[in-house]
């Protein structure tokens, strides 16, 4: 607690004491039914609160029919959300933690996965990234959803919450109004910046006139959109300092981007290799214009950090939402001065925002409990009957097989034929931006083992004889997988090489002229590509896919080809590897079969996909009562997949009887 003087203190936000200054920003979790939050948003909510958060920001809550962003969005202006909130509250109140709900009205931003209604918005201006042009509101739309917030924050507070923040941000509704670019109406809802802050002050305004003063009552806002034709720092002190002169705000929640760009969007939650912290010096600004309490969040994953923002007085509160899903316990340990016991999130997008889009309900590659607090945490307590446990492969699979066991009590052998754990994540830390990813997932699971019983073994092979002597109640198999090689002719040619060995610690020599092939659409041959131009090779990269980078989450697909077009790298999206003929590099375009040739070229690296790596399962699958095979050796996917099989199969212990797992069965 002594290097926390600023991070632990009480703090008054409106009429609400918060017991620190720390808070997790509102952030979807799909745990929503018919517009309603479901007991799975209360138990994950709940374990943060558990962990020690100072203040939960509900998902965003619609405030009008016309603003239900997807079918998983909470129905804010529906009573029946007040029992469930009801409960939330109470639950949440129990540990000291503090509740609001975001009230949000995304107008033209609007990505619904069933009917898709007409989207609103001040004028008929589209949305890039989602394809919507919407209707021009009429002045009773207006007045509708005005009302909508106005029965929305009375809802809230009837319901036993703490308080309400507005989403303005992103270039959501408010945003939309206050924007010249987005607004061009005619009427006293445009035109001057005075006109363009109307429908924003009317909110706040009839708001305060419906809850009473001893309510709490913020905005969202973003201080730079990040966009070419945005909102800059500059625009957001100019709103702000308008808005605070004329209603009462208790507080700003600064963040940055804008959900109808690309570039913008990023922004919302951007990952690894993006800047920690980076909002602080805007919401620094804000705070000075607005003399009012300021957040600030957007890649702030480490206490240390936070205090610093506080104790700078660049914010008053601080986000920490992915550092919050990866470890709820995050602020109770930091308190305890258990640093290094934190968990730290690696920026991966996968399975928190990445779960949103694909319209999954929220998880976590590093915590696959995260989300599936109901179901999960019942499974997670120590066990009766200790049993002996060999998890084989030391990468992210049977590092959390291996961890996972040993918590619940058993007896774990953790063997790895290299002489160091990580599989995978040995390839990727080598690549440019994944770097951080890779070795903040690595200090994370070296940090655990040290802290285990876990007796580990590296650099040794396994063999029959270890394990009839070991006798095991448990073989985990996570021996990984190896690269893939297309059958096609020349494949055996050796200027061909993969991104394992280019990234490896003894690569070959790579030409001038390089030819990326890429299958999976995945990272491996977009960091190849980059990791090649910037060393000065001139590189052609060509994918199967639609388009660069199409299995990449997709603000980190944006930050990928920011970066490709950067430094100018040749893409070429539709085209596989037809072999080579001659000296000749065959290529295929995949819509019209048409092959070409490419003649100018000294190297190919190949990110092809992977093969299982089956063959030590089928000689280990006989030698214990239970014998399991999980990650990449049961089927090459993710790093998802591999913590949570890893995790699953280690709860599953103590309430299975004799089991083997081969084809995935």
């Amino acid at each position: 607690m002594a290097q926390f003087k600023y991070l632990f203190t009480k703090i008054t936000i409106g009429n609400t004491q918060i017991k620190n200054r720390i808070l997790s920003t509102a952030h979807q979790t799909n745990h929503v039914a018919d517009g309603i939050p479901t007991s799975d948003m209360t138990a994950y909510h709940v374990e943060r609160a558990k962990g020690g958060v100072g203040l939960v920001i509900l998902e965003a809550a619609a405030v009008h029919s016309s603003g239900m962003l997807t079918s998983h969005t909470i129905a804010g202006y529906d009573k029946a959300v007040i029992p469930a909130y009801s409960g939330m509250a109470a639950q949440l109140h129990q540990y000291g933690t503090k509740v609001f709900a975001q009230l949000f009205h995304g107008g033209r931003e609007f990505i619904t996965s069933d009917y898709r209604y007409a989207a609103w918005a001040p004028s008929a201006e589209p949305s890039l990234r989602f394809g919507t042009m919407p209707r021009p509101m009429s002045l009773d739309d207006i007045e509708e959803v005005i009302d909508g917030f106005v029965i929305s924050a009375k809802l809230a507070k009837e319901a036993g919450l703490d308080g309400v923040e507005i989403a303005c941000s992103h270039g959501y509704l408010p945003a939309q109004f206050w924007s010249s670019n987005t607004n061009h109406r005619k009427d006293h809802y445009g035109g001057t910046f005075e006109n363009r802050m109307r429908f924003i002050l009317e909110i706040l305004q009839r708001i305060w006139k419906t809850v009473g003063v001893e309510f709490t009552v913020g905005i969202r806002i973003s201080a730079d959109e990040m966009t070419m034709d945005g909102i800059t720092v500059a625009d957001a002190v100019k709103i702000v300092e308008y808005l605070v002169e004329r209603v009462r705000v208790d507080f700003i929640n600064v963040t940055s981007g804008d959900s109808s760009t690309y570039s913008g969007s990023t922004h919302i939650a951007p990952g690894s290799p993006m800047k920690h912290g980076y909002n602080a010096l805007h919401a620094f600004k804000i705070r000075m214009a607005g003399a009012v309490p300021v957040f600030v969040g957007t890649r702030v994953v480490d206490p240390i950090e936070a205090e610093q923002i506080v104790k700078t007085g660049k914010a008053d509160m601080v986000g920490m939402t992915r550092a919050l899903i990866v470890d709820p316990q995050m602020p109770n340990k930091a308190i305890r001065g258990e640093l290094n016991s934190i968990d730290a999130c690696i920026g991966c997008l996968q399975a928190c925002i990445g779960h949103y889009h694909k319209g999954l309900t929220i998880g976590c590659v590093q915590n696959p409990i995260a989300g599936k607090e109901r179901k999960l945490n019942p499974l997670s307590q120590k066990i009766k009957t200790q049993q002996h446990v060999v998890v084989i492969g030391a990468g992210p699979a049977g590092l959390q097989a291996a961890l996972s066991a040993d918590i619940q009590g058993h007896q774990v052998t953790l063997v790895e034929q290299q002489s160091v754990i990580g599989g995978l994540l040995q390839v990727m830390r080598k690549a440019p931006m994944r770097q951080e990813l890779a070795e903040t997932m690595l200090d994370n699971y070296s940090r655990k083992l040290e802290k285990s019983n876990v007796k580990v073994q590296l650099g040794k092979r396994i063999s029959r004889g270890d394990l009839l002597e070991w006798k095991p109640d448990v073989i985990i198999c996570a021996a990984g997988s190896r690269p893939y090689l297309p059958h096609v002719q020349g494949i055996d040619d050796q200027r061909i090489t993969t991104v394992d060995n280019l990234f490896s610690s003894n690569p070959k020599r790579i030409g001038k002229r390089v030819n990326v092939f890429d299958f999976s659409g995945d990272w491996p041959g977009i960091e190849a590509a980059i990791f090649l131009q910037e060393k000065g090779h001139e590189v052609t990269l060509f994918s199967v896919k639609l388009h660069i980078g199409q299995e990449v989450h997709q603000y980190l697909r944006n930050e990928y080809l920011r970066k490709l077009y950067q430094l100018e790298v040749n893409m070429r999206p539709h085209f596989d590897l037809g072999g080579i003929v001659q000296d000749k590099v065959i290529i295929r375009n995949l819509f019209s079969h048409e092959r070409e040739e490419v003649g100018d070229w000294d190297s190919i690296v190949l990110a092809y996909g992977r093969i299982p790596n089956t063959e030590l399962f089928e000689e280990v699958k006989g030698l214990a009562p239970v014998v399991q095979q999980i990650g990449d050796c049961l089927a090459p996917r993710t790093l998802e997949e591999a913590t949570y099989e890893g995790l699953t199969t280690a709860l599953n212990l103590g309430l299975t009887e004799v089991k083997i797992l081969g084809q995935g069965v």
